[in-house]
């Protein structure tokens, strides 16, 4: 193949192309999958790689963890399985959280492309399984035994045959072997579109491979990346992020960060973070490292296409051993009540040289996802997620956005779906006033849902969340957003994720953290605050107490003479 870039127009298309055939392989898993985590919540992540496992180009819809961690996965699966050992028609398959995505429910799986008798590329696709055995949820788990069965990098099919042992070790360790099979050929099938979509690429432009193009477009994409972070102060900057969630000496667990900006990329040394724990919060490292991209890429260039080249601007070192960076067998099924707060890890140091680039801390992390687990009417095993997050933290000049999933980028589970697929019932689901972060721009809300059991027997559930005893912070003067809360019934507020056993009519009642604000509360335009309270996002009591605004209570208008005087008694601010 000539030179890719030496026809611009030529270049793009193809590069588009990559793109197009990725998001083909999205819309088949989402069109063909069985469980509602993947159907509907689209937690997965589709690529495409060259023959040296060098991924080229990602599916539009991806979540960040997942598809920050699929860059390295195709190199270790060729480690297992070199080119050569490779035939038309082989699949593989690997959940291994030190190879894949942080833990055992993210099964990969990848499938050599041959064209014209030869390896050309891989299509793969990650994707987050209903169940992958182990104690449900696992929120006590010391070690990765208890999450669910490992599967080593393996062929589930070879030269077109099925490995049946495998599939059959599989479906013996799950609850619902239908769904998780199911999705497995989901999978397979949106792989197999995407290697035809490849095949078809090749034809039309005459390629004889992939590798010159993902040079191409790596490079692009390097140099794209490189270019918005040196429009960043240069310099060294250091933070710090304390969390509730203690280490096994009973001390918050310390997220530590030095940030060095050297004109064209940026060195994370993550050296003084807290050692790895007995808990089920350890991040590996291929997702730590993703979610210490995605802050760069999301602040500086959202619309950068993913690739391999998006990542060489940002170099990670994480000492072995630590919650960030742990080694075998540490637990890990909950990474993401670590791993999302690298977020605010960077967002901390960045803050202190460029504020107005970056978000006040979110309620939207730790990641709420709860499983439950019993019998329909029908008598068959159900086990299901259901997803809602709070408030996302405030800009320097927006508000956060309400009930939204950052950093994880899912959608929030339907509650006609939910309903659908088991025996429960969700009471309630409403926004929490209040719980915003008071800022000049806000925080965004917090949401409360009521989820009742409606079947005839008990049900089980892993209750997961975050933000209990310390609420998201606010940056540059804002306050911090509402605080969490976990509680079966009438029962007392959990101190930190568990399980529990729903007795029928019994109720989960969920209470998502609200994001921090951004910048004085009593900055903030009076005609906002009015229309927050209008909207019921705050009270008139808020309004007075935190944002100095005073309204009538009549009408609801802002009283401007008393609203003036009342902030007048506060303390002046240079802030502009």
């Amino acid at each position: 193949m000539t030179d890719p870039t030496q026809d611009a127009l030529r270049f793009q298309v193809m590069w588009s192309r990559l793109i197009s055939v990725a998001d083909e392989i999205a819309t088949t898993l989402v069109k063909t999958a069985f469980s509602l985590i993947v159907r509907d919540n689209h937690d997965y992540a589709c690529g495409l790689y060259d023959s040296r496992g060098r991924m080229l180009a990602q599916s539009t819809q991806c979540t960040p963890g997942q598809a920050g961690s699929t860059p390295t996965v195709l190199g270790d699966m060729l480690r297992v399985y070199p080119a050569e050992a490779l035939e038309d028609g082989d699949v593989l398959i690997c959940n291994d959280p030190w190879i894949g995505a942080g833990h055992c429910p993210d099964v990969f799986i990848a499938t050599p492309v041959f064209h014209r008798g030869a390896l050309k590329g891989f299509t793969c696709t990650c994707a987050h399984h209903v169940d992958m055995g182990g104690r449900l949820g696992g929120t006590d788990a010391r070690e990765v035994y208890e999450e669910g069965v490992i599967i080593p990098v393996s062929k589930l099919i070879r030269a077109g045959t099925p490995n049946d042992e495998l599939m059959r070790l599989i479906t013996r360790n799950v609850r619902m072997p239908d769904k998780v099979v199911g999705d497995l050929r989901a999978q397979i099938a949106a792989n197999h579109v995407g290697a035809a979509g490849l095949r078809r690429m090749m034809d039309e432009f005459d390629l004889d491979g992939l590798n010159d193009l993902a040079d191409a477009v790596c490079a692009r994409s390097e140099a794209a990346l490189r270019e918005a972070i040196a429009t960043l102060p240069a310099g060294e900057v250091r933070h710090e992020v304390a969390h509730e969630i203690t280490d096994d000496a009973g001390d918050p667990i310390r997220l530590r960060l030095r940030l060095t900006l050297d004109g064209d990329g940026a060195h994370l040394d993550f050296a003084g973070t807290s050692p790895q724990v007995m808990k089920p919060v350890n991040a590996v490292l291929n997702i730590t490292r993703a979610y210490c991209v995605f802050p760069f890429i999301a602040t500086l260039c959202p619309d950068l296409p993913m690739n391999a080249g998006a990542f060489r601007p940002i170099r990670v070192e994480v000492p072995e051993g630590t919650v960030l960076n742990p080694t075998y067998p540490a637990a890990g099924m909950y990474r993401s009540l670590l791993s999302y707060f690298t977020v605010e890890a960077i967002m901390g140091a960045l803050h202190k040289i460029a504020p107005e680039r970056v978000m006040a801390p979110s309620g939207t992390y730790p990641l709420w996802i709860q499983k439950f687990s019993g019998r329909g009417a029908d008598g068959r095993t159900f086990v299901t997620h259901f997803n809602a997050q709070g408030g996302q933290g405030a800009f320097a000049d927006r508000d956060g956005v309400t009930a939204v999933v950052f950093p994880g980028n899912i959608a929030s589970t339907s509650v006609e779906l939910f309903e659908h697929e088991t025996p429960m019932i969700v009471r309630r689901r409403a926004l929490i006033p209040d719980s915003g972060g008071p800022g000049r721009h806000r925080g965004g809300l917090g949401q409360e849902t009521v989820i009742e059991n409606a079947a005839e027997g008990r049900v089980r559930c892993a209750l997961s969340g975050g933000r209990f005893h310390v609420p998201a912070p606010g940056l540059s003067g804002g306050a911090a957003g509402g605080r969490g809360a976990i509680r079966v019934n009438d029962g007392p507020d959990f101190a930190r994720p568990d399980r529990a056993d729903l007795a029928p009519g019994d109720v989960a009642v969920l209470c998502q953290p609200g994001g921090g604000g951004f910048g004085r509360p009593d900055l903030r335009d009076p005609e906002a605050v009015a229309a927050d309270v209008a909207q019921g996002y705050v009270t008139a009591e808020a309004a007075r107490r935190d944002y100095a605004v005073v309204l009538d209570p009549a009408t609801g208008r802002v009283d401007a003479a008393a609203t003036a005087a009342l902030r007048d008694r506060t303390p002046a601010t240079a802030e502009a």
